[in-house]
């Protein structure tokens, strides 16, 4: 992105940020995850907020996101889950339960998440890379692979959870974990994502740039990482952001806006939100409906 783009840069942000019109996407009704009043209360929000400007209808849509994901779900038969406290004396009641420790979460990341099959037998994709890492550096059915090769990449940086959140909750929810190349991990440490005036990961690693973002005259060093990728990592950092009550500031949002709309959900991210509720009892909402983003004025 180069200082003659600021003129895009605008364009982009009158349209992305203006978008919120009644609410009538039906997405969420596919899922009985979510209550019945759910795609109501959102359109109602919305209604009341062109209503009256004093009201801010992100923060009511991402609070009832949030009380969907962290609450306790009764299951009926052929019905739309209801929500309580907790699970106490129910029948038929989840609630979202990360994996226990770190090690449990890698081994699901690694080992059943993303693990794949070709021709040549399993293997893991990583994001930054986009390599591929077989079984002679240690993947298999809920194994980790060789550290020195692959390593867990935290999406939302550990650095930057919610200190009033669970540590080991935020470390371990599986909606913002990727599979990532060591090196091109260790480049990215803490940064923000963006599109950048920058160089290559590293000679092995051309597809991913760390760099300065050109933002509205704000120059942060920020690393971008694949085209293919980049609507995922959005989406994961838009759950992550909800779920956990952290802001993204506002240059990350621009780009994660942009990257969500350029590179939508495709069926392999639907097979690992699927994939992630059997495991931990939770959806990632922004999978299950890419309209939600739009819904949202500012994370």
């Amino acid at each position: 992105m180069t200082k003659l783009s600021h003129l895009l840069v605008l364009i982009y942000i009158l349209t992305s940020f203006n978008t919120q019109a009644a609410y009538s996407s039906t997405q969420l009704t596919n899922y009985s995850y979510y209550p019945e009043d759910t795609t109501q209360f959102i359109s109602r929000t919305l209604i009341r907020a062109k209503k009256n400007s004093d009201l801010n209808p992100s923060e009511k849509i991402k609070e009832k996101l949030r009380e969907i994901i962290i609450s306790a779900h009764i299951r009926t038969p052929n019905q739309k889950d209801t929500l309580a406290s907790d699970c106490t004396n129910r029948q038929n009641c989840f609630m979202q339960r990360t994996p226990r420790n770190y090690k449990e979460a890698r081994k699901y990341l690694f080992g059943d998440v993303y693990l794949q099959t070709s021709t040549k037998g399993l293997y893991v994709k990583d994001i930054y890379c986009n390599q591929e890492v077989g079984k002679e550096n240690g993947v298999g059915r809920m194994q980790i692979p060789n550290h020195q090769v692959m390593n867990c990449e935290h999406s939302w940086p550990q650095s930057r959870f919610n200190p009033r959140e669970n540590r080991n909750t935020q470390k371990n929810d599986l909606h913002h974990l990727f599979p990532a190349n060591s090196r091109a991990n260790s480049s990215r440490s803490n940064h923000p994502f963006g599109e950048v005036n920058g160089r290559v990961v590293n000679s092995n690693c051309q597809v991913s740039h760390i760099g300065e973002v050109d933002y509205a005259n704000e120059t942060t060093t920020s690393f971008e990482p694949p085209e293919e990728i980049r609507g995922n990592i959005a989406r994961a950092l838009f759950y992550f952001s909800t779920r956990y009550n952290l802001p993204i500031d506002e240059a990350q949002e621009f780009y994660l806006r942009k990257w969500h709309n350029d590179d939508p959900v495709d069926a392999f991210e639907e097979q690992i939100n699927n994939r992630i509720f059997e495991i931990q009892n939770s959806r990632n909402p922004f999978i299950d409906d890419e309209t939600l983003v739009d819904a949202i004025k500012d994370f």
